[in-house]
């Protein structure tokens, strides 16, 4: 939902611009968490506070709760786009996402390569990953492939929209890969 659609009561909220530094701050980098929003509006922990809590009161953003943190999305993103996010906002799952999305049928000892992670680590990102419906597996023998199995187009479009918030050259690659095929 564009700005210029809004009804008056929600322009005038956004009519200091310190909450309209964190409301762009939230639309640029939708899936963010509070330290983020803190490093790059530089502004006080309190007045963050305050803000995001008048925008959340306000309809403008959503908070939802991610383990330990809270995340900020504009108000029109969708629960399965908030979870999704979430997920590829932390970097050693965007990483073995991203892999899983560009070699499907792949199994954990090649995922652990590409990630450099313990196998242990990797094993419970899968374990996150499973539950939250977006891979699945299909034993093959003695060994676990992994696939995607959300749109892989939802995760490529989020990427493309939020491209530059996610500072990652994989992330650059597979969008680039995605683009040409």
């Amino acid at each position: 939902m564009a700005e210029e659609f809004f009804d008056e009561g929600k322009k005038k909220v956004l009519e200091l611009d310190a909450r309209r530094k964190i409301y762009d701050i939230v639309r640029k980098f939708a899936g963010c968490h509070f330290r983020e929003i803190e490093r790059k509006s530089g502004l006080s922990t309190g007045s963050i506070k305050y803000h995001l809590s008048y925008l959340t009161k306000h309809g403008l953003i959503k908070e939802e709760r991610d383990g330990n943190n809270l995340r900020y999305y504009p108000n029109e993103f969708g629960s399965e786009d908030k979870k999704l996010l979430g997920l590829l906002r932390q970097k050693s799952i965007r990483k073995i996402v991203l892999f899983i999305l560009t070699h499907n049928n792949c199994n954990h000892k090649q995922i652990v390569q590409f990630v450099g992670l313990s196998p242990s680590t990797v094993s419970w990102h899968l374990k996150k990953l499973e539950e939250s419906n977006i891979i699945g597996f299909a034993k093959k023998g003695r060994k676990t492939a992994y696939g995607i199995l959300i749109d892989k187009g939802n995760i490529i479009n989020l990427l493309i929209t939020y491209r530059e918030s996610f500072l990652d050259s994989v992330v650059d690659r597979v969008i680039d890969m995605w683009e040409l095929s």
